[in-house]
């Protein structure tokens, strides 16, 4: 670094003050929403013809869908233990429709298909998803390149979109008004390091970060950082490739197996009714809880006796995703313990 002291400082400082500057009031595009539970059960398939004859395998295309959303597997379709939920895939549905494009849109009932992983030891994600926040540059143009925003319309925006929604992993863009207003660049966000960029992301509101690095005609596909927690990892590949990475890296940790447990968890903060309210319907709303009860009250801490599948591990993972349940140190007797943040 030394040797080339004035010709980093011209580099990177620039990009890192300028990126500095975005920290205060970055405001941001609205990320692809979240999908609600009901959402996760729905999916649209192409269909050759609208005929009653074209439905089965229809229903069977959307079911596989659903099954590689809400499990986190992406190969579904070639699992044999499937088989006999994919093969009764009419069973299943509630609704459909033709859509005006020439699609199916099949709803299914969701607890029925929960209830079907759970009695096969098969995981289930439920609505414990994290946002990636996407930063992506392709080289290229008189500004030496671009940076891809929410309003994009690109090849490159639309399959990391379509990927994300086949995933059930929300993603957020920064949009171009966010990108002018705060005096970003093609060169800042390209040449900052992946902790400058991770920090905005933060500020957003995103619990992950996503960075690609586009190379020059695509040829090359693109260079992937992928932060969440203290974990990171960098790889190569298409434009679906990072958004696949951070899904299977949120299967890994809120996907959960196994037979159904009691538990006990602690909750602090809790001054009244209404965060009482709050605390028991986030906890009957994750996926891998099925009963939720008081187990005891003192002062403002409730304690709550659970039904769970996936352990302590699962509880640690997913209920701090609601951004107000804060980990704390163990309990007597090792109870888990969170704070309810205000």
């Amino acid at each position: 670094m030394a040797r080339d002291y004035p010709g980093i400082c011209a580099r990177y400082l620039r990009p890192l003050a300028l990126l500095c500057l975005s920290l205060a009031g970055f405001c941001l595009a609205d990320a692809s929403a979240a999908l609600t539970r009901a959402e996760l059960y729905q999916a649209k398939v192409p269909v050759a013809e609208r005929s009653e004859a074209a439905k089965p395998a229809a229903f069977e295309a959307a079911l596989r869908v659903v099954l590689a959303r809400v499990t986190g597997r992406r190969t579904v379709d070639e699992d044999s233990a499937f088989g006999p939920l994919l093969g009764n895939a009419r069973r299943y549905v509630q609704q459909y429709r033709d859509t005006q494009d020439g699609q199916l849109w099949v709803s299914f009932d969701g607890a029925a298909i929960d209830r079907w992983l759970a009695q096969n030891n098969q995981p289930l994600w439920g609505r414990e998803r994290p946002s990636t926040f996407v930063w992506l540059t392709m080289p290229g143009g008189a500004q030496g390149g671009s940076i891809i925003t929410a309003e994009d319309t690109s090849d490159i925006k639309t399959a990391i979109d379509a990927a994300a929604y086949q995933r059930g992993a929300p993603v957020i863009w920064p949009s171009i008004a966010d990108v002018q207003r705060n005096h970003l660049d093609y060169t800042a966000v390209a040449s900052a390091s992946a902790p400058a960029l991770a920090d905005i992301a933060h500020r957003s509101g995103a619990e992950a970060t996503l960075i690609g690095r586009g190379s020059a005609g695509g040829a090359g596909g693109v260079r992937w950082t992928f932060l969440y927690q203290d974990r990171s990892s960098e790889f190569s590949g298409a434009a679906a490739e990072g958004i696949n990475h951070a899904a299977d890296t949120y299967a890994g940790l809120f996907a959960v197996s196994g037979a159904a447990a009691p538990a006990v968890i602690e909750v602090g903060g809790v001054n009244n009714l209404t965060d009482y309210a709050y605390v028991q319907s986030y906890l009957e709303s994750l996926a891998f809880i099925s009963h939720v009860g008081v187990d005891g009250l003192s002062g403002n801490v409730v304690r709550f006796r659970l039904t769970t599948r996936g352990g302590a591990e699962a509880l640690q993972n997913a209920l701090p995703l609601s951004g107000r349940l804060q980990p704390q140190s163990a309990g007597e007797n090792g109870v888990q313990r969170f704070e309810l943040r205000h």
